[in-house]
């Protein structure tokens, strides 16, 4: 590796970190929107657009604060993972001047923009880590780059996989920061360079070590034995003068760490501990840094390290320990015994060992140490098993993703095409996902942190998932239900592990972890790899969950399928606010937001808010008044200046408040138009352009934060451009309306939330048999929150029903 490896592949290293950080500022954040198309009216944008060939954009909107970002769209996710181009752009809105933008000026603008809400933020120690994270992820690549190590085979062993993961996490905004660690020692003990290491040992005095095994011995015992064949002499001698005394582990980087610390220099000096120096058998890292492995060794040992690792130093605490010790001692029972019988396709391994020191009362967490199950070892080392992360991390230095090769070859195995074998490979991974866990979770009371980095995926000789493995003991909970009946089994169980939690807040982890953070990422890597459409998945997903819902007692599957807002970590503000979750109380660890819940999609109208090109989608003929009703989606290039006159008319003024400059009015349909929530179209009668609606998805608008949305709820707006009685047409353009609206399947009720100063719309309304629930008080108005089903507009208009009859298969309660 050179240096001018690291110069020409640091611009790579940035654009990768900067795509985490729009991605993560996508989940956290709700400024931002898709933009489509080269403006007519805004000269500097579309100059700017057609010198980079391109007019798909995600902008984010920090107008309150003079900016806004443009960033080039390449391949957008319903799971919430989206692709950039380079180079992202920044507007100021007074000069109008466009220049480019690095993702540490991005956080400055994150930082003003969030002032309001978290007014202690602060931007420096997160673009400090984040200039680590572009730093070390060039290290990386160029590492890469001159070695002969593949990131994206089909076939894996397990510690090949743990060791592929070059880029990171696609959703963190620091996803290879290693603050403590140099260049040498990014070499010597990182995964992404699989650098191997001997241990370091100490010896303890027994007084001063604190130890629980599940095994039949104590792993202290173990390493005394292990190690006498490896130890120098000075070390035989220590361990021959002190029998009883305890042989202690570390990690090399933190045995250095350790031996500046006061404490343990007191330990030394009073003769209670003694470092024994590195030797053995060499380690090498697992994903997560400070977890190693060696495939001969029985153990893996997960290790304290005081590197700021993302957001976090990486120290076992005393309840996590716990944690493995009681969840392998509950193994052994015959609550183990039945989660294996009755689940066979998942194994957890367990954590059944930890190793602590104290020293006055205190326990020193650098050498507190989790011994974990190794079952890849010895002729299992070479099972192609892979943890889901590298499943769905993107495609290395120009290389096809993992997903892709994957797929490809188990396409040529079976002689099928790949698309085929994608849907089909999706729904074995569910096989083995949904059904296990939402039962055990409801038999045995157990739910964990399932995301990318815990849950293990073992394939079978189609690359098809066979068995799941879920590891990482720290993240192991019960449910608060369970209590007595786990005790019964295991009277202290939970003590000193605080294992138990409380039902809500368990549902809401596995929303995250389990739906947002896994699946939906599996779900994006098979989409991204443009190996199947997203939505298909999503939609399968959902019916698989949808499956399990009369079996679940626990309102999982109900939040899971049912919610229209998810809970999700926001990794980027959690950083911004120098938040260090490993050690951040348990009540409060991390900043969370609400995420609206991709599964809603499968209630998601194409047709209502995203219909292809700019045709006729509704003709209705009204014989009464001899006229017919056509609806078409607004054509930006063809509407826009009629729309900006018809709201610069009197009667539009009070109610639709549009009266903009034409160049923010076409910002709004270009942003609007692209997007999930709103659809606008124009109503002609007898041909002629005479009114506009808005049809929009209740629960992602604004209203569906005022009541209990479904996800099959849509709504509308109604303009009316003409003033005189005879051309305004009102019953035919609202019948349409409505029968366009209820022509839908996937419809349940339509909303409305006109202001309570406009009672001639409220009237109107009521002719067509909407209901108000109740008034509500909206950021610009005063509303009449109202709702109408099928059966109520049909009772108003009976012809209705029969100009279209299609039966509802969308939640109406």
């Amino acid at each position: 590796m050179t240096t001018n490896d690291l110069t020409k592949l640091r611009p790579l290293a940035e654009q990768v970190n900067f795509k985490s950080l729009l991605n993560c500022y996508c989940r956290e954040f709700k400024n931002w929107s898709r933009y489509e198309g080269i403006p007519k009216y805004d000269q500097v944008l579309a100059d700017y657009m057609r010198s980079i060939d391109h007019s798909t954009f995600l902008r984010f909107d920090f107008t309150n604060i003079g900016q806004e970002v443009f960033a080039p769209l390449e391949y957008f996710s319903e799971s919430g993972i989206h692709s950039f181009g380079f180079p992202i752009v920044v507007r100021d809105c007074n000069s109008d001047k466009i220049k480019e933008i690095d993702p540490l000026h991005f956080i400055d603008l994150v930082t003003a923009y969030s002032k309001t809400d978290y007014p202690d933020i602060d931007s420096a120690p997160t673009k400090e880590r984040l200039k680590n994270s572009i730093d070390n992820l060039a290290f990386y690549l160029a590492h890469y780059k001159n070695s002969d190590r593949s990131a994206n085979n089909p076939e894996q062993s397990f510690i090949e996989a743990e060791q592929s993961l070059i880029l990171g996490h696609s959703v963190h905004p620091l996803p290879k920061s290693r603050e403590g660690f140099n260049n040498e020692e990014l070499e010597k003990y990182s995964p992404e360079t699989a650098g191997q290491f001997p241990l370091h040992f100490f010896l303890i005095h027994p007084d001063n070590v604190l130890e629980k095994s599940a095994e039949d011995y104590l792993m202290t015992d173990y390493l005394r034995k292990e190690i006498a064949a490896y130890a120098d002499n000075n070390a035989k001698e220590l361990l021959a003068r002190y029998p009883q005394w305890k042989v202690v582990p570390a990690h090399p980087w933190e045995a250095e760490y350790l031996l500046n610390q006061p404490e343990v220099k007191e330990m030394q000096s009073k003769q209670i501990l003694f470092s024994l120096g590195q030797f053995g058998p060499s380690y090498t890292a697992t994903s997560s840094v400070r977890t190693v492995y060696n495939d001969e060794s029985e153990w893996m040992y997960k290790f304290s390290l005081h590197v700021k690792i993302t957001n976090s130093y990486r120290v076992n605490y005393l309840h996590e320990l716990n944690r493995g010790y009681d969840a392998s001692e509950l193994m052994k029972t015959d609550w183990g015994e039945g989660v294996q019988k009755d689940y066979p396709e998942v194994q957890l391994i367990c954590d059944p060992a930890y190793i602590a020191v104290i020293y006055q009362d205190t326990v020193i967490d650098g050498f507190s140490t989790s011994v974990r199950q190794n079952p890849f070892k010895g002729a299992a080392s070479e099972k192609n098993v892979s943890m889901a992360a590298s499943l769905t991390q993107d495609g290395v230095l120009g290389e096809s993703s993992r997903m892709l090769n994957l797929i490809s070859e188990s396409a040529s195995r079976q002689s099928k095409e790949a698309s085929d074998v994608a849907v089909e490979w999706f729904k074995q991974y569910l096989n083995i996902t949904i059904r296990p866990l939402i039962g055990i979770f409801n038999k045995y009371g157990f739910g964990a942190e399932f995301h990318q980095q815990n849950m293990l995926i073992e394939f079978d000789d189609k690359l098809f998932p066979s068995r799941l493995y879920f590891r990482d003991n720290q993240g192991y909970f019960f449910r608060q239900g369970k209590v007595e009946e786990l005790q019964r089994i295991l009277p202290d169980f939970g003590r000193d592990s605080r294992s138990f939690i409380a039902e809500t807040r368990i549902i809401d982890l596995l929303g995250y972890y389990l739906l947002v953070n896994h699946l939906l990422g599996i779900i994006n890597a098979l989409g991204k790899s443009k190996l199947t459409e997203e939505k298909l998945l999503i939609n399968l997903l959902y019916e698989s969950l949808k499956a399990e819902e009369q079996s679940d007692t626990t309102g999982l599957v109900s939040h899971l399928t049912n919610s229209v807002k998810l809970v999700v970590k926001g990794n980027l503000l959690t950083s911004l606010n120098n938040m260090d979750e490993a050690s951040a109380p348990r009540t409060n660890p991390a900043v969370y937001k609400s995420y609206p819940n991709p599964l809603n999609k499968y209630f998601f109208s194409e047709k209502l808010i995203n219909p292809k090109g700019t045709g006729t989608v509704f003709n209705r003929y009204f014989e009464k008044e001899n006229v017919t009703v056509t609806l078409r989606p607004v054509n930006i290039d063809t509407d826009l200046e009629m729309l900006h006159e018809w709201f610069h008319r009197e009667h539009a003024l009070q109610i639709w408040k549009m009266n903009w400059p034409i160049r923010e009015l076409e910002a709004y349909y270009r942003t609007l138009l692209p997007n999930d929530v709103v659809q606008s179209y124009i109503g002609e009668v007898n041909g002629v352009p005479t009114f506009n609606i808005e049809v929009y998805w209740a629960n992602r608008d604004v209203v569906g934060g005022y009541y209990d949305a479904l996800p099959s709820d849509y709504g509308t707006h109604q303009f009316i451009a003409p003033t005189d009685p005879k051309l305004k047409f009102t019953s035919p353009a609202t019948q349409s309306m409505m029968d366009f609206v209820f022509a839908e399947p996937k419809v349940g009720k339509m909303v409305g939330e006109g202001s309570t100063a406009l009672l001639a719309s409220m009237i109107n309304k009521a002719q067509m048999g909407f209901k108000i629930e109740k008034v509500i008080e909206m950021p610009d108005k005063k509303a009449n929150l109202n709702f109408c089903y099928r059966e109520w507009y049909w009772a108003k208009f009976p012809s209705a029903k029969d100009f279209q009859n299609i039966p509802v298969t969308a939640p109406q309660v």
